[in-house]
């Protein structure tokens, strides 16, 4: 898990290379998220699970599969409460194909 506040980065259980999530200038809570991501799978996580509500994390999420080949599955818990369905964000962006996938957060942005 890693937990965020302005600059500072924690992960728990601590990991070697933490140091390099932090400090974080990136505003943007939905791409910083990616950069927790992108940084999970170069420290071997083949499996990462991101928990959010918002779509655009879902749509980054589905960018962001397509772009880490090292990385085995990207999970989304999408929602609250009881009604949270996995979104499966590295199925989805296998099923669109390297140059949809990438594309996917231009047309997002587009109807936003």
């Amino acid at each position: 898990m890693v937990v965020t506040e302005g600059e500072s980065a924690i992960c728990l259980p601590r990991q070697q290379g933490e140091s390099s999530l932090a400090p974080c200038c990136q505003e943007e809570t939905n791409t910083r998220i990616m950069l927790h991501v992108a940084h999970a799978a170069a420290h071997d996580h083949r499996q990462i699970q991101v928990q959010t509500i918002d779509t655009d994390v879902v749509v980054l999420a589905v960018m962001v599969a397509q772009a880490l080949p090292c990385m085995d599955e990207l999970w989304i818990d999408f929602g609250t409460g009881k009604n949270c369905p996995y979104i499966p964000a590295h199925e989805i962006a296998a099923s669109l194909g390297p140059q949809k996938a990438r594309a996917l957060p231009v047309f997002h942005a587009m109807i936003d």
